[in-house]
């Protein structure tokens, strides 16, 4: 991965201040920063004043003496293959590399038998970060929509890489139909997943996840054994970077 694709790095405003169009207290401010704010760096700090994005994509310059680091020695991890979608919360996480390996592997083989049979299914979204878990149990709460999950950051067990959502793909479209011509096809998803060690949540047909694994274990930083440096980089990151509610897990 180029340092262009790198994971960002990560400001929290510690002080109400402004964001201003150059570096220097004459610049033109375009906009107030408050106190909490999280921005990501875009360019090299100089003098005192960090180029910076807001969440509404505004580019500035904000004084240094006004911002903490979140993320301290944040590196490239060159050996993930797709940065993480911190930001942007309707993009979809695919990249395998991030699961974790005791459910990847599964995960994988189910897929693999299934479309030995025949049966054309794939991985739709796999570890996917706090901000869109958020994001969509806002769905049908405080934004309009219907309800799209019953649990927020870290109570599922997608922030772990534990958990994937399935998809069907029928004559060049992605579908999640499950009408009397398909059902079969994901019943044979829930007994192959089983098979492999996955299970499925009631009302929730596309998605399996390991079974047996206990969230409040997860909560505590008790987590499967793994020497996986990509799902390692992703976690961690993730982790550390996490500024919201509910609170993150604990890292060992």
């Amino acid at each position: 991965m180029s340092e262009a694709s790198a994971y960002p790095v990560l400001y929290r405003v510690v002080a109400t201040t402004e964001l201003r169009d150059g570096p220097g207290e004459d610049q033109k401010a375009i906009r107030t920063l408050p106190i909490d704010q999280v921005l990501v760096l875009v360019g090299e700090a100089a003098d005192g004043w960090v180029p910076v994005e807001a969440p509404s994509g505004q580019k500035g310059f904000a004084p240094s003496a006004m911002l903490r680091r979140q993320v301290a020695g944040a590196k490239a991890p060159s050996h993930v293959t797709e940065t993480f979608p911190w930001r942007n919360v309707d993009r979809v996480n695919r990249e395998p590399k991030m699961l974790h390996p005791a459910f990847r592997d599964r995960a994988l083989r189910t897929v693999a038998r299934l479309n030995e049979e025949g049966v054309p299914f794939g991985i739709y979204e796999g570890m996917r970060g706090p901000w869109r878990q958020n994001h969509l149990y806002g769905s049908g709460r405080s934004r309009p929509g219907r309800i799209l999950t019953p649990v927020r950051a870290f109570e599922s067990l997608h922030q772990y890489g534990l958990a994937a959502d399935f998809v069907l793909a029928l004559e060049g479209r992605w579908s999640w139909d499950a009408e009397e011509g398909q059902s079969h096809m994901w019943d044979r998803l829930h007994q192959v997943g089983a098979e492999e060690g996955l299970v499925s949540k009631p009302g929730e047909t596309p998605h399996l996840q390991l079974a047996d694994a206990d969230l409040a274990e997860l909560n505590a930083g008790r987590l499967p054994h793994s020497n996986d440096r990509a799902w390692t980089t992703a976690f961690t990151w993730m982790v550390e970077s996490w500024d919201g509610k509910p609170a993150g897990p604990k890292l060992k």
